[in-house]
């Protein structure tokens, strides 16, 4: 499991260290700039030709500088050049130039002026990005953009970007002006926020995640969790022999409706894929004919549609077996919906009390409660909206939502008591033991059908982990399940293609591993 580190955070880690230490930051750099050489020859391939590092005044550019050096003494076949921006150096970024010029002199560096660029030189293999790293607060201007331009303009020739693509903040993701679109980031110590919000995951590439010689437990206590693969198998351990359906939990599902039974099926689905051991589809009596042949492995609690209260006594006396409730996939918001989740939300504020059923909500059940004038307290309930979703419970507009997801993500917590997945590209995290980003997934899963695959998943969690098969606390839930639903989709992108992925194949992939 890894965390972020802001760049406020890294900068105040680094000069402890230093203090601490004695080590000197120009360590620090030589430390960085091999790990950036490395990446660099990777990316030029083994044929020669020319590496062009875009060097900034500062220890971004001071970390180009050095791999610069390190890669033509590794590296013979490649030649590397060295534009620099038009400003004075500081103190690091110039012995560094200096070491070069000494050490390398073979080494092209050219001062660049605030005139035209030059010609590129030839048989350019990569680009390196070092103009400025994490600590840029204003816009690109002036050459720098230029630089920005240029690299992103030559779309057959890589980019390796130092620490951060210059241009994206290291906090938020967002553009400041404009960003360089990376192939591959070399992040230092551990990665920055700002490489997954926002727009960091498509200008950032495949980021890798580098040791500069600080001890990688130091900073641990602040930054969100990110999931890694390989932490799944720690929070789901293998099955015991000594085991039956109920050791993995019963999960109740109020879904569907006509015109949308796919939906509960999908999620049905999706929660035996995750290891429930039973699910019940509580749904409109019209209906459960259809979702017994596109689910049969789950079972059906057909509900009569002219009486909710009718309806609701069924589904109690269902509820008082279950470890888990998913509400809302399918479901629709007509009256007869709309009356059943709201006894049904009464229904989980009195078993908080006595004992809890953890409870997700989702689509139509959570689009019920923010037209709900009654507050809720939702303590043992996971809310799973999508951003706009999110501005319907926090009564604000969608844009709101999207230009600062943390804040909206926090502002569910506080105001339903549940825990939180605001959903997007990166989804925030939020439960009482503490915050989350999972960056696992692909864009094949923006389809319909997806958020009620993740419905399933975290029912089947939740449900397991009521029964006493998993040992998780609440965020490790919502992190396990969202890995496993963002693994499933990297499984159904593999077989299928980007462009193809169902919602069907995504449900059918949970479990697997691409």
């Amino acid at each position: 499991m890894q965390k972020t580190i802001t760049p406020d955070e890294m900068k105040r880690l680094e000069e402890n260290y230093m203090n601490r230490t004695g080590t000197s930051a120009l360590q620090l750099m030589e430390c960085a700039a091999r790990h950036v050489a490395d990446a660099a020859a990777e990316l030029a391939g083994e044929n020669g030709g020319t590496v062009l590092c875009l060097c900034g005044p500062g220890s971004n550019g001071g970390d180009g500088l050095a791999a610069m050096r390190l890669l033509t003494a590794s590296h013979p076949e490649l030649r590397a050049v060295c534009w620099l921006l038009p400003s004075t150096l500081n103190d690091a970024a110039e012995h560094q130039l200096r070491r070069l010029q000494a050490e390398a002199p073979a080494v092209e560096v050219v001062r660049l002026t605030d005139g035209p660029l030059p010609p590129l030189p030839e048989n350019i293999r990569c680009f390196v990005d070092s103009l400025f790293g994490t600590g840029l607060s204003r816009p690109l201007t002036g050459t720098a953009l230029a630089l920005c331009a240029l690299m992103n303009e030559q779309e057959r020739i890589p980019t390796l970007a130092v620490d951060i693509p210059s241009g994206l903040d290291g906090t938020t993701g967002r553009i400041l002006g404009c960003a360089v679109r990376a192939e591959r980031t070399v992040t230092f110590h551990r990665p920055k926020p700002g490489l997954f919000l926002g727009c960091g995951l498509d200008f950032a590439g495949k980021t890798d995640v580098v040791s500069i010689g600080i001890p990688p437990e130091e900073g641990t206590n602040a930054g969100y969790d990110i999931l890694e693969p390989e932490d799944l198998r720690r929070l789901l351990p293998p099955r015991r022999h000594l085991s039956h359906k109920g050791t993995y939990g019963r999960v109740v599902l109020l879904a569907g409706s006509k015109g949308m039974a796919g939906a509960a099926a999908i999620s049905a689905t999706a929660a035996l894929r995750a290891g429930a051991g039973l699910v019940m589809i509580a749904c409109p009596e019209s209906i459960w004919q259809i979702l017994q042949t596109l689910c049969p492995c789950a079972t059906c609690l057909p509900l009569p549609e002219d009486d909710p209260a009718s309806a609701f006594l069924m589904l109690e006396k269902a509820l008082n077996q279950a470890d888990c409730l998913g509400m809302g996939c399918g479901l629709g918001q007509g009256p007869w919906a709309r009356e059943l989740v709201l006894r049904v939300l009464n229904e989980l504020r009195q078993r908080q009390a006595v004992r809890p059923l953890p409870a997700v909500l989702d689509a139509d059940a959570l689009n019920l409660l923010a037209h709900s004038a009654e507050g809720y307290e939702l303590t043992s309930c996971i809310l799973t909206p999508h951003p706009a979703e999110a501005a319907r419970l926090l009564h604000c507009e969608v844009s709101e939502v999207l230009a600062d997801q943390e804040t909206a993500a926090r502002q569910l917590r506080r105001q339903y008591g549940a825990s939180v997945i605001l959903k997007n590209a990166v989804s925030h995290l939020i439960a009482k033991e503490g915050e989350a980003l999972n960056v696992l997934g692909t864009p094949a899963m923006a389809k319909g059908g997806s958020g009620d695959a993740l419905t399933g998943v975290l029912c089947a969690l939740l449900a397991g982990r009521q029964a006493g098969a998993y040992d998780m606390n609440d965020l490790e839930v919502l992190q396990a399940s969202c890995g496993l639903h963002g693994l499933a989709g990297l499984s159904a992108e593999a077989r299928c293609g980007q462009l193809s992925v169902l919602a069907t194949d995504l449900a059918g992939a949970v479990g697997m591993y691409p």
